[in-house]
C-alpha cells in the first residue's frame, strides 16, 4: 500500500503522535567528555541545556597548615533531562562521599570530573551534597597557600579564572551557569576571611577556631567567586556609600598606601556609576594585595585581590601610584563588564579584557588627577599589541576556544592592548555620546546574565544607528596589523600628489577602514596636521594637496587606529638628525616603535638604534616613553652581545656599546629623578661592569631600598666580582623577608658557574617544588644573563631534555615559562625550521607550543639583524 493512500484516521493518529513527540522534552545526546583538567566547550554547552538554577552552599575548615582542607558542597540545580550522567568538575582533590536527593551515590571521580549516574537523577529540582577534601596549591591557582619567614604565618587566595574554582569546590565551573553561592569558614581563630558577601557572623567554637558565616550572594559565574584567609591587616573606609576595606599582610603593610589606594577607588566608582549609568551593581567592595601572585590583579566580586608588586618596597614614583590606580580602575570595570555582564563562553574573553584595558586606563585620565593616563597606553600598552600582533602567532581579536587549556594561550597583547585600542577607535568612529548611550543600554539589558559578541554589536548598532558588522569581520575576526606609509609628490614645494597606502595585515592579509590623522613636518619644522581615512591599499588625500611639501610624515599623530608606520631610509636619516625637535610624548613613543621594528625587519643596524639612543635619550624625562626606548636600545646590544657566536668576530662591538650604555644611564640616574631615575637605575644594572667601584659606594651609603641593594649585589655576582658573596650575606641577614629569601637566591644563581644554573634547571621540573610558581620565574628570567650566552649553549641539551620532560609533570604555564626563559637563541634559520618541528608535537599544551613559535620567529628576525650588520 502506498502511503499516500493511509486511511484518514492513520493520517490524524500519526499527526498526533507526531505532535507528541514535539511536545514532549528532548532527551540529551550522549556526550563524551575527555578524562583532563579542562573542560570542553561542547561538553559545557550540552550540561548548560540540562542545568539552571544553581545555587551554592558550602562548608569549609582551613587549616594553617600546608595539608589539605575539607568541605561540604551542597548544590541545588534543576536538572532538564535526567537520561544521561551528569558531570561535575573537580580538579584533583578526594570526594568522600556524594548524597543526591536523599540516597548515597557510589563516588565516581576519575581526578578531573565527578559522574552522577542517570540511574540517580531526576528532572526537576536536585539536592545534591558532596564531602571532599583538597590540597592547598602552590602555584597561583585554586586555593594558594603562603607561609610568611618573617612571622611564619599563612596566608591563602583563591584565583578561579579560567577554570580553577573545581580545584576547591565541586561545581560546574563554566561561566553561563551563573549561581549564588553561601559558605561558612572554619578558621584559625586570628584570622580574616573575604569573599563576594561581607560576613554576616563570626562564631568561636573554640578557643583555636572561628567558623565564618556568609549570607546567599548575587548571581554570578563560578570563576569571578573567591575566598581568601589569613592573619591579613584590614583598613576599613565606610565614607563612601558602598563600603570599602583594603587587606594586605602583615608584614608587608607597612608598604601599602591605603589612604591614596582608598581616595582612588572611591574616584572609580563615582566615574563609573555616572559613565555607565548602572550603579555598583554588589554590595561591598574590598580589595586584597596578596603575595605569590602571578598575575597583575583578578576582579572577583567584591573581593578583588591585587600582586604585592604593585606596592614596591621602596617610596613610590608618581609612575607607581598611576600604575596601581590603573589597575585598581581596570579590576573595577570589570564588576559592570564580565561580572554583572558575562561572557556564555571563553571565546568573549577578548571583550572582558579589552574593554577593562580600555576603561581603566581612561577612567583613570578622567577621574584622578593622573591626566597623562592614555598617554601611557599609547606609549608603552599599545606597543605591547603591536608586539603581540606581529609575531606568526597573530590571532584575531575574537578567538576559537574549544576548551579551557587554551584559555590562557589565547589571552596576551591582542586580547588585552590590540582589543582596547579596536574599542578606543570604535568610540571614536560612532562618537562619544553614542558609544557611551550603547554601554549604558547593554549594562541595563544584560545585567546578571550572559552575552555574546553578537548581542554587543546589536546595541552598539543600534544606539549609533548604522550597521557595525563590517568593522567587526575587519578589525575583530581577522588577524594581523596592517602597516601605513605615506607616498607623496611636489612641485614648487607644494604636495601635488598624496596617498596612504595601506599594506595588507601579516597572517591574513586583511586591509580595513581606519580613521585617523598625520603630521607633516616641513624643511622649516613648521607642522600641519589632516585628517585621514584609509579603507584600500591605495588612498588618495585630497585634503593634502597644495600644503607645504614635507620632509617628514608621520601617520596616525594623534593614535586614533592600530597599525605600524613604515619608515624609509629618507625618514630614518631625518630622525637620526631631527627626533629631539619632537616633543609630543606620544608622537615620540610611535617613532621610537616604528625604529625598533625597522631594526628586527633587518632595514636598520642595531648599531644605528644604539647611536639613536646614546644621542636622544639622555635628556629624555618622560618615564613612559624612556623605559620603551630604552628597552629597544637594551634588544640593539643583546644582539650585539649574540654576534659573536654566529659570525667570525670577537665582542669588541657589544663590550664597546656596553660601556657607553653603562655611564648613559650612570648619568642619567644621577641627574634624574622619580620613575625615570628609576628607568635609569634599572639600565645601569644591567650594564654594570666597568663601573663596579660606584655599586660598591651605593650598597655602603644606605640610601637604596633593600630590593634595589639586592639587584646591585647580583650584578656583583654576576661579575665576579670577589666582595659580592659578601654582601649577599649582609643582605641577607638585614632581609629575612619572602622577598628578601628569593633575592639572595636571585642574586647567587647569576654567577657564571653550569652547576648553578643546572640546579636551578631541575629545581624547575620538580613537582613538589618548594617555591611558588611566582617565585620561580622571576628566578628562571634571570638565571642566564645574555653576556652568558656561552653557557646557556653548553646547557642547550640539558634544558631541552628537561624542557620536553615537564610535558607531563608541570603546568603548561611553568613549561612555557621554563622554554621561553632559558631555551637559547641560536640566530640561525636551521634553528628556526627545528622550533617550528617541535611545535608540531601534539602532546605539548596549547601555550608552550604559542611560546615554541615565538621563538622560531625570533630566531628569524636575528638572522635579519646580523645580515643588516654585516
Amino acid at each position: 500500500m502506498k502511503s499516500w493512500l493511509l486511511p484518514l484516521a492513520a493520517i490524524a493518529l500519526s499527526g498526533s503522535l507526531l505532535s507528541a513527540c514535539a511536545n514532549a522534552p528532548k532527551q540529551a545526546q550522549s556526550v563524551e567528555r575527555t578524562a583532563a583538567p579542562m573542560l570542553e566547550r561542547h561538553v559545557a554547552a550540552a550540561r548548560a541545556k540540562r542545568v539552571s538554577d544553581v545555587s551554592y552552599r558550602f562548608d569549609l575548615h582551613l587549616p594553617a597548615d600546608n595539608v589539605p582542607f575539607t568541605g561540604t558542597a551542597n548544590i541545588k540545580f534543576t536538572l532538564r533531562d535526567a537520561s544521561q550522567p551528569l558531570t561535575l568538575d573537580f580538579v584533583d582533590g578526594d570526594v568522600h562521599s556524594i548524597t543526591l536527593n536523599g540516597k548515597s551515590v557510589a563516588v565516581d571521580h576519575n581526578g578531573f570530573f565527578i559522574t552522577l549516574p542517570a540511574s540517580a537523577l531526576r528532572e526537576g529540582a536536585q539536592d545534591l551534597t558532596i564531602a571532599y577534601s583538597h590540597p592547598y596549591r602552590r602555584d597561583g591557582s585554586g586555593l594558594h597557600w603562603f607561609q610568611d619567614p618573617e612571622d611564619n604565618q599563612t596566608y591563602l587566595y583563591t584565583q578561579f579564572e579560567d577554570y580553577h574554582f573545581n580545584k576547591v569546590f565541586p561545581g560546574f565551573d563554566q561561566p553561563d551557569l551563573k549561581a549564588t553561592y553561601e559558605m561558612t569558614v572554619a578558621t584559625p581563630a586570628h584570622w580574616q576571611v573575604f569573599t563576594a558577601m561581607r560576613e554576616d557572623r563570626v562564631e568561636g567554637i573554640d578557643g583555636d577556631y572561628k567558623v565564618w558565616h556568609f549570607p546567599k550572594s548575587e548571581k554570578f559565574s563560578t570563576y569571578i567567586f573567591s575566598l581568601h584567609a589569613g592573619p591579613y591587616k584590614v583598613w576599613e573606609d565606610n565614607s563612601h556609600r558602598v563600603p570599602l576595606r583594603l587587606f594586605a599582610r602583615q608584614s608587608y603593610a607597612q608598604y601599602v598606601n591605603a589612604e591614596q589606594w582608598f581616595e582612588v577607588t572611591k574616584q572609580g566608582l563615582d566615574f563609573f556609576d555616572n559613565y555607565f549609568e548602572y550603579p555598583y551593581p554588589f554590595s561591598k567592595y574590598d580589595q586584597g594585595v596578596v603575595p605569590d601572585f602571578n598575575f597583575g590583579a583578578m576582579e572577583n566580586v567584591g573581593a578583588v585581590t591585587f600582586t604585592e608588586r604593585l606596592q614596591p618596597r621602596r617610596a613610590q614614583t608618581r609612575k607607581d601610584q598611576e600604575s596601581m590606580t590603573m589597575v585598581v580602575m581596570h579590576e573595577m570595570a570589570h564588576h559592570w563588564f564580565g561580572n554583572l555582564v558575562t561572557m556564555k563562553w571563553w571565546d568573549d574573553i577578548w571583550l572582558n579584557e579589552s574593554f577593562a584595558d580600555f576603561m581603566g586606563y581612561y577612567a583613570t585620565a578622567k577621574a584622578t588627577e593622573f591626566t597623562e593616563a592614555m598617554d601611557s597606553f599609547s606609549g608603552s600598552r599599545k606597543s605591547w599589541g603591536y608586539s603581540e600582533d606581529q609575531w606568526i602567532t597573530s590571532h584575531p581579536i575574537v578567538q576559537d576556544i574549544p576548551n579551557t587549556e587554551v584559555v590562557m594561550a589565547s589571552i596576551d597583547g591582542i586580547t588585552y592592548a590590540k582589543g582596547a585600542s579596536a574599542l578606543i577607535q570604535l568610540k571614536h568612529y560612532i562618537g562619544d555620546d553614542k558609544f557611551q548611550q550603547a554601554l549604558a543600554l547593554h549594562f541595563d539589558r544584560y545585567a546578571f546574565k550572559n552575552a555574546q559578541l553578537k548581542d554587543f554589536l546589536a546595541t552598539l548598532s543600534e544606539v549609533a544607528g548604522q550597521d557595525l558588522s563590517q568593522w567587526s569581520a575587519q578589525w575583530l575576526e581577522q588577524a594581523g596589523v596592517n602597516a601605513l606609509q605615506a607616498n607623496f609628490s611636489c612641485a614648487n614645494g607644494k604636495i601635488t600628489a598624496f596617498d596612504m597606502e595601506q599594506f595588507p595585515a601579516n597572517v591574513s592579509g586583511a586591509l580595513r577602514m581606519h580613521k585617523l590623522d598625520a603630521l607633516l613636518t616641513a624643511a622649516d619644522g613648521s607642522t600641519q596636521t589632516i585628517e585621514v581615512n584609509v579603507t584600500d591599499r591605495h588612498n588618495p588625500q585630497p585634503t593634502a594637496i597644495g600644503k607645504a611639501c614635507p620632509v617628514f610624515v608621520l601617520p596616525n599623530v594623534s593614535d586614533y587606529t592600530f597599525a605600524r608606520t613604515l619608515l624609509d631610509e629618507k625618514s630614518v636619516a631625518y630622525l637620526q638628525s631631527n627626533l629631539n625637535n619632537f616633543d609630543n610624548p606620544i608622537q615620540k613613543s610611535m617613532i621610537w616603535r616604528s625604529l625598533y621594528e625597522s631594526m628586527i625587519d633587518g632595514k636598520m643596524a642595531a648599531t644605528d638604534m644604539l647611536d639613536l639612543a646614546l644621542k636622544n635619550l639622555p635628556g629624555e624625562t618622560n618615564p613612559t616613553l624612556l623605559r620603551s626606548a630604552l628597552g629597544s636600545a637594551q634588544s640593539a646590544y643583546n644582539y650585539l652581545v649574540l654576534r659573536p657566536f654566529v659570525r667570525d668576530t670577537g665582542g669588541d662591538l657589544a663590550a664597546q656599546y656596553r660601556k657607553r650604555l653603562e655611564q648613559m644611564a650612570w648619568l642619567g640616574y644621577q641627574k634624574q629623578t622619580g620613575a625615570a631615575q628609576r628607568t635609569w637605575f634599572g639600565l645601569w644594572v644591567s650594564m654594570l661592569h666597568t663601573q663596579q667601584d660606584k655599586a660598591l659606594d651605593l650598597l655602603k651609603s644606605g640610601d637604596l631600598s633593600l630590593d634595589d641593594r639586592w639587584r646591585i649585589a647580583g650584578a656583583l655576582v654576576r661579575e665576579q666580582h670577589p666582595k659580592a658573596e659578601q654582601w649577599v650575606a649582609t643582605l641577607a641577614e638585614q632581609d629575612q623577608s619572602a622577598s628578601g629569601k628569593m633575592n639572595r637566591l636571585a642574586a647567587l644563581s647569576q654567577a657564571p658557574n653550569l652547576d648553578i644554573k643546572r640546579q636551578w634547571i631541575q629545581e624547575a621540573t620538580k613537582q613538589d617544588s618548594e617555591y611558588a610558581y611566582s617565585q620561580l620565574r622571576g628566578l628562571l628570567w634571570g638565571l642566564i644573563p645574555v653576556e652568558q650566552h656561552g653557557l646557556n649553549l653548553a646547557l642547550e641539551t640539558e634544558i631541552m631534555t628537561a624542557f620536553l620532560g615537564m610535558t607531563d609533570t608541570q603546568s603548561p604555564t611553568m613549561q612555557a615559562t621554563f622554554g621561553g626563559a632559558l631555551l637559547p637563541r641560536k640566530c640561525s634559520l636551521d634553528a628556526q625550521a627545528a622550533l617550528l618541528a617541535l611545535a608540531e608535537n601534539d602532546a605539548l599544551p596549547a601555550t608552550v607550543v604559542k611560546n615554541i613559535k615565538k621563538g622560531s620567529q625570533a630566531e628569524a628576525r636575528c638572522v635579519n639583524v646580523q645580515n643588516k650588520l654585516d
